[in-house]
């Protein structure tokens, strides 16, 4: 069965993967979905982030702990306007740093985050704690959004 290319979204859609340090390697399979999906047109760009399993929200941030710390926040403040809560996001609390760190005030983050980002605005945020099954589901979905889309637009015949 031969693939058929979907028409490219009007929208530029794009989506940062978030996983835990150290772990890039699990996720290959969503990789390799999100390569397809950049292929076919549906998503512009992607880009695959690591976190730390904590946040630190307290304290002098390298600039990636503080483009981490801000994308979870964002994440979360999406998720409250729309009612619902991310997946294996901890509350804030205080934990020692290393062996015989200084106390912080951190928040726990959930394993791995995909926001997708619908011309700049964030439109979604799907967070997976033990699985990437989450993932994979969330990637049909746009694909069949989009396929929905393409079987609804009018067809034009010209002479």
């Amino acid at each position: 069965m031969g693939r058929t290319r979907p028409t490219p979204r009007e929208e530029e859609v794009r989506i940062e993967l978030w996983v835990p340090s150290g772990r890039r390697a699990e996720f290959t399979p969503v990789i390799e979905r999100l390569d397809e999906t950049v292929e076919r047109g549906l998503v512009s760009e992607y880009t695959v982030e690591t976190w730390d399993r904590f946040v630190d929200f307290s304290g002098e941030l390298s600039p990636r702990e503080r483009r981490a710390r801000d994308r979870l926040a964002s994440y979360a403040r999406w998720a409250a306007t729309r009612g619902e809560r991310l997946t294996g996001l901890g509350d804030l609390g205080v934990r020692g740093v290393g062996r015989m760190g200084p106390e912080r005030l951190t928040r726990r983050v959930p394993r791995a985050v995909m926001a997708e980002y619908e011309d700049g605005v964030l439109a979604h945020v799907t967070a997976c704690e033990e699985c990437v099954g989450a993932f994979r589901e969330r990637l049909r979905d746009l694909d069949s959004a989009t396929e929905r889309e393409r079987s609804s637009e009018p067809v034009r015949i010209e002479w």
